[in-house]
């Protein structure tokens, strides 16, 4: 047995090596790494790879749908959303690790959420909608209703006025503190999807079908200041730079 494997050993050393070609590839795109399975990595749209931050479930709220998301002075987190079926719109609260429903609004859906100055939470329903601001203790009281089919977005400026973006006429509403609505500016768009509002005040604004970027002034003068590729920019945030 011991000639045996002796044998086999000198055999092998005998044959030729043979020959294998090298070659190279390179990843650099997402859809490149999309293709792998990733873990504990997380990938930009640039198709970056970093490390991945630990994810853990902070909040379940049963729903099939969240679409507005909001942070008070206080660091307490609000979360809107809503499903089908008759199902009414609700807000819910994340404080720490307490979380609570704190109201029940008509509506299929609460599809926007802007905080004041005094933490006052104001949530917008759709479709026919209203803008509804919640006191501490839940209660929700109807503080506009722009009588538009859609409310898709909501932004304070810096004296306290509300702007509320508005579909199917493309309209940005005024709410000032008291309470006195106005349209603010007219997008000649379906819908105005999206708002932020920057240092100086202009009110930053996505539309959509163009997938417009509009910065608006104070005065309700409005200026195209990028148009994206797709249909609808439905998220807008303004860095401390400026930059949008």
């Amino acid at each position: 047995m011991h000639r045996i494997h002796t044998w086999a050993v000198a055999a092998l050393l005998t044959f030729p090596v043979l020959a294998v070609d090298t070659s190279t590839w390179q990843h650099t795109t997402m859809a490149d790494f999309e293709k792998g399975t990733m873990t504990r990595l997380s990938l930009s749209s640039q198709g970056h790879l970093a490390p991945s931050p630990a994810l853990h479930d902070v909040f379940d709220p049963s729903l099939p749908f969240l679409w507005a998301i909001a942070r008070d002075s206080k660091g307490t987190v609000y979360v809107g959303g809503g499903g089908l079926g008759g199902a009414k719109a609700k807000l819910f609260s994340i404080a720490g690790n307490q979380s609570k429903l704190v109201a029940e609004l008509d509506g299929i859906s609460v599809q926007a959420i802007a905080i004041d100055a005094q933490d006052r939470v104001y949530a917008a329903t759709s479709p026919d909608g209203k803008v509804y601001r919640i006191d501490a203790n839940g209660t929700a009281s109807v503080f506009y209703d722009p009588k538009t089919k859609y409310i898709w977005s909501l932004a304070f400026g810096r004296n306290g006025d509300l702007f509320v973006a508005t579909g199917d006429q493309g309209e940005i509403h005024k709410v000032t503190p008291a309470g006195t609505p106005s349209v603010f500016f007219r997008t000649e768009e379906t819908h105005a999807r999206s708002l932020a509002v920057d240092a100086a005040g202009n009110v930053i604004a996505g539309t959509e079908p163009g997938g417009l970027i509009l910065r608006i002034s104070p005065a309700g003068e409005g200026f195209v200041l990028y148009q994206g590729a797709k249909r609808e920019v439905t998220s807008i945030a303004v860095a401390a730079d400026g930059t949008i």
